[in-house]
């Protein structure tokens, strides 16, 4: 084989490994795009839940301080004892709205996870895309 003949196979190849790692680049750049804004999700999440816990904290000093007023209640005159149980009821009612809150709070959570193991899930390919294009250039660039 001539000279000019394996200079011109030699550049051949490098065009195809430039374009490889180009390739591989704007790949990279992708991941790490998806990287950053699951960083932001989870930071988002993480707050998320900060607040759930806060909110939770609220809740069980409120079912404390219930109980208290309760135990009080059981103690009372029998005509006090009627509008007690009447407030009673209307803090378990604000107690109910609250833990409904909390459910939508917790369903937002979970389909942002959704999001993210969607993202994942598009990285997988991604990843897979790339093994696969990888050991189809591989054999090309060994001759």
């Amino acid at each position: 084989m001539s000279l000019e003949v394996r200079l011109e196979k030699l550049e051949t190849q490098h065009r195809n490994l430039d374009a490889d790692v180009h390739s591989l680049a704007r790949v990279c750049a992708d991941i790490k795009n998806i990287a950053l804004t699951n960083q932001h999700d989870i930071a988002g999440l993480k707050l998320d839940v900060s607040g759930v816990k806060t909110d939770l904290a609220g809740v069980k000093a409120c079912i404390a301080a219930l109980t208290e007023a309760t135990h009080a209640g059981f103690k009372r005159a029998d005509e006090q004892h009627n509008e007690f149980v009447r407030e009673t009821r209307q803090r378990f009612d604000e107690h109910d709205k609250r833990f409904d809150e909390h459910d939508k709070r917790f369903d937002q959570v979970d389909q942002r996870f959704d999001k993210v193991d969607e993202r994942f899930d598009k990285v997988d390919e991604r990843f897979d895309q790339l093994e696969l294009l990888i050991r189809q250039r591989i054999p090309n660039t060994q001759n």
